[in-house]
């Protein structure tokens, strides 16, 4: 049964200090009815790490993903908002981009990206600056850019796309601003389409497939869903633009939350970046406690298909489910002494996070996200050793997200 607690996702405490407030609430309510408060509607919360590995993110029927992820509904059903055997059948387009051998594919060039950032830091004058502006946020928006295929030297607005996108995903001021940026940015990707659409006609080629990719078109991931196949059929201009709203707002912020997660924890307390620099074999296990520590989204939201009952509690159709990661990570069942960040956890049992979720809804870009923070944190010790932490700027604006707009540091 649930017990009368109280739950403000949405306090200046919980928005301050996740961990310790869905901490808190997992620990004396692992299911927690949050009823409508005039701004927000009534939602449920779910705490329990075995129950949101098994009841939620294993495909469980009742719980479906196509009205969107956040306390509104956003109904459309296509691409990755979707269900069951189609969402396995669609994910596969890009999956079949992220290999193992292709995500080691990308290490060249992530390190080219660190190598240019760090450049950039040792020539500032004085030896400080903002880790965040100068590193964390560039490598993985870069990236995100490479792989799609978008001109990286506009990474700084498709940033700035993905940031107000995920504002509006989860607290919009205005109904209907979400469909106005939409407006500004499915025009842009169009073009670049378009434009693969006309490199296939010069060439002939009607009926393209994976072998076009590095020769007549691109390789990246908007070709591969512009020639790629699911169900037996192309992809619909809506699918591939859902492909590349997925790489826009989710190839960039977590990434960008978990490098400056890990590099102020790291930093904050000057021992466990001396103990990491003289134990470079613990880099691996520091970037899986960051995420269990610190997950760069708190929690996710699924919509009940059909009445049901959860710890007691009869639960009505089209309910609110969200399934808090932060909580769930801070289980002590899973994780002993778990509100300690420890670089040394054991690491199959720091693995054991949702922050990349489970099942058929896992992160697809979860391989690329901890290579790039593990090359962050080879590069650092190898390049700015002195690294060391001056002060941690505001908080993000998405209620969702975990992470902050500047981390101050300074190096010798």
């Amino acid at each position: 049964m649930t017990q009368a607690v109280e739950f403000d996702p949405f306090s200046p405490e919980a928005l301050a200090d996740p961990g310790t407030a869905y901490g808190a609430l997992r620990a004396a309510c692992p299911f927690h009815h949050r009823p409508a408060d005039g701004t927000n509607p009534d939602f449920y919360v779910l705490s329990d790490h075995a129950e949101i590995r098994s009841e939620v993110l294993a495909d469980n029927p009742i719980w479906s993903f196509r009205f969107g992820n956040a306390m509104k509904d956003s109904i459309s059903d296509i691409g990755f908002k979707t269900d069951g055997a189609f969402h396995a059948a669609f994910r596969q387009v890009v999956q079949r981009g992220l290999t193992p051998p292709a995500v080691r594919a990308l290490r060249p060039r992530i390190e080219a990206i660190v190598d240019e950032c760090i450049d950039v830091m040792l020539a500032i004058p004085g030896g400080r600056g903002d880790f965040y502006t100068l590193l964390a946020l560039p490598l993985p928006a870069r990236m995100m850019c490479l792989m799609l295929g978008a001109p990286e030297a506009d990474y700084q607005n498709y940033k700035r796309w993905s940031d107000t996108l995920q504002f509006l995903t989860f607290g919009d001021p205005q109904p209907g601003s979400y469909e106005t940026v939409l407006k500004e940015i499915y025009p842009h990707f169009t073009a670049l389409i378009e434009a693969r659409r006309a490199l296939l006609a010069q060439a002939g080629i009607e009926e393209p497939d994976l072998t076009h990719l590095g020769s007549v078109l691109p390789d990246d991931f908007m070709s591969r869903a512009l020639i790629s196949t699911v169900e037996g059929r192309r992809l619909t201009h809506e699918e591939i633009l859902n492909i590349c709203l997925a790489f826009l707002t989710g190839g960039q912020e977590t990434t960008t939350n978990l490098i400056g997660h890990l590099m102020r924890r790291l930093l904050e307390d000057p021992e466990r970046w001396e103990k990491l620099k003289a134990e470079p074999d613990l880099i691996d296990n520091a970037v899986e406690e960051s995420l269990r520590f610190d997950p760069p989204v708190l929690a996710h939201f699924r919509t009940g298909l059909q009445p049901t009952t959860v710890h007691g509690l009869d639960v009505p159709e089209r309910a609110k489910l969200m399934f808090s990661i932060c909580g769930a990570n801070r289980d002590p069942s899973v994780f002993p002494d778990p509100d300690t960040f420890r670089i040394d956890r054991p690491l199959p049992q720091a693995k054991q996070h949702l922050s990349f979720g489970a099942g058929v809804h896992f992160c697809l870009g979860a391989p690329v996200a901890r290579l790039e923070a593990r090359i962050v944190l080879e590069k650092l010790i190898e390049r700015l050793p002195s690294l060391r932490l001056l002060g941690v700027g505001e908080r993000v604006r998405t209620w969702m997200y975990w992470g902050h707009t500047g981390l101050d540091v300074a190096w010798n």
